[in-house]
């Protein structure tokens, strides 16, 4: 499935005609009665009688099919929902509580557009309805205006902000992505979620809510990391979302969301201080060093540890270059020229780990993190012909470059734009490498002497 928008901009000249203090006169009082007009007009209550959604039996079951293909692929990613729940209250001939319809669809959106779904045909009174992220989203947006959801939040209108926020970050609908991420982090701050969710566990909305514990500092990583990919600075000044989730707990999301969470604490002592030369330093040792073990996530998280820990190198590195602390002797090796092979190898060497369907779920937010370590690279190499001056027996830099341009290949062929960059970097990299015999069977040391084990070619683009 492949979205496309095309967004145009028109401008056109108009002159500014002076108006008279009658005008003016006539034009504020206009005002004020269309103002009191409004204020007449009665808000409706949080549960409306007669409030109720009537939804095709058709059109019920695709949410259901698309609720089902959550639970099995994209949960590990977004453990927040409890489909069985969902599922339940979808199932009822009138939909009493809009919020529910609105998450549903919000949750089917982002489901169906982050794991390519194909669109879905079903009858919606005497039409066919063609049922894709596109048709799903525009559902919940207008259910949502509809109801008046800001004046009557509850849980489930949060959760479906964020699901917007994921489709479109999916399609690449930049603005969109960051107002409705922002959107559900201060929906989410509202209603006390940042200080303390068990007043909130006892209500009815919260029913369908899977490890609430874990949402704050959910919605807190996204809107930094979405903001990061788009070089601006987080909305949010809350930085300790670690003391909401028991540190010792034996769930398995909730100790991945404990470490995902950990990761940006890091990083984020780094971006306040990032002139800091020491700072940085410091930042990229700890992200190094910090560790996971797989059997304590599932895999689909470790592939978003792994892929987030070396993009937040890279970040460190390029906020190195900018203020000017790198050399080619440097005693840090996070502060050397050619770091960035160093972060090419680690991120290869943790994606020969997982397979496609493994990366799948993490969406255009991960394939953005690895493009990001992978074009850094590719400008390393081509800043540096002293690299290629490298023996022909050794497996090195070009290789990397190489191995996660082909790792990644299948989610780039969804996103012309960056696929035609790497390509043709990666390309011109390849041709600048030197022609070398491999001798696979001995391991590659680069700067930091950590060998890389290169038992076939084959293993590492895999």
């Amino acid at each position: 499935m492949k979205h496309q928008t095309n967004d145009s901009k028109h401008g056109n000249d108009a002159s500014i005609q002076p108006v008279s203090s009658h005008e003016v006169e006539n034009l504020q009082h206009e005002q004020h009665e269309i103002e009191q007009s409004v204020q007449q007009v009665p808000i409706p209550e949080q549960n409306p009688p007669g409030f109720q959604i009537t939804t095709s039996l058709h059109l019920k079951e695709a949410l259901s099919q698309v609720v089902n293909e959550y639970e099995t692929q994209s949960y590990g990613v977004w453990p927040i929902i409890r489909s069985d729940v969902l599922l339940e209250q979808l199932s009822s001939p009138l939909l009493e509580e809009p919020s529910v319809y609105g998450l549903a669809t919000a949750l089917c959106a982002a489901t169906m557009s982050q794991l390519d779904m194909d669109p879905l045909v079903c009858c919606v009174g005497d039409e066919s309805v063609v049922i894709d992220g596109s048709y799903l989203s525009k559902e919940c947006i207008h259910i949502r205006e509809q109801y008046q959801y800001r004046e009557h939040l509850d849980i489930r209108w949060v959760l479906a902000s964020f699901f917007l926020h994921v489709y479109n970050a999916k399609i690449d609908n930049r603005n969109s992505a960051l107002i409705f991420v922002q959107e559900a982090l201060t929906s989410a701050r509202l209603l006390g979620l940042d200080q303390n969710s068990q007043a909130l566990q006892l209500s009815a909305a919260w029913q369908v809510v899977d490890n609430g514990e874990i949402i704050f500092p959910l919605l807190w990583v996204t809107e930094r990391g979405y903001s990061m990919h788009l070089g601006l600075t987080s909305s949010s000044s809350y930085n300790t979302p670690l003391q909401l989730m028991e540190p010792i707990i034996e769930n398995a999301h909730v100790k991945g969301m404990i470490a995902l969470a950990g990761l940006f604490v890091t990083f984020d002592q780094c971006i306040k201080d990032y002139t800091n030369k020491d700072t940085l330093v410091e930042s990229e040792r700890l992200l190094r060093e910090s560790e996971i073990s797989s059997e304590d996530v599932n895999a689909t998280r470790l592939a978003d540890l792994s892929i987030t820990k070396e993009w937040m190198r890279t970040m460190i590195w390029q906020n190195a270059l900018s203020a000017g602390y790198l050399s080619f002797d440097s005693q840090a090796t996070s502060l050397s020229f050619t770091f960035p092979v160093v972060i090419g190898r680690d991120l290869l060497s943790a994606l020969r780990e997982f397979s496609s369907e493994d990366l799948l779920p993490l969406g255009r937010d991960q394939l953005l993190k690895c493009y990001e370590v992978a074009n850094t690279l590719a400008d390393t190499l081509l800043c540096n012909p002293a690299l290629s001056e490298q023996s022909t027996l050794q497996f090195g830099p070009y290789d990397f470059l190489h191995g996660i341009y082909m790792k990644i290949l299948p989610f780039l062929h969804s996103d012309d734009a960056l696929n035609s960059i790497l390509r043709e970097k990666t390309a011109e990299t390849l041709l600048r490498a030197p022609s070398r015999l491999r001798t696979l069977s001995l391991p590659y040391l680069w700067e930091d002497d950590t060998p890389v084990q290169t038992n076939s070619i084959a293993s590492w683009f895999g």
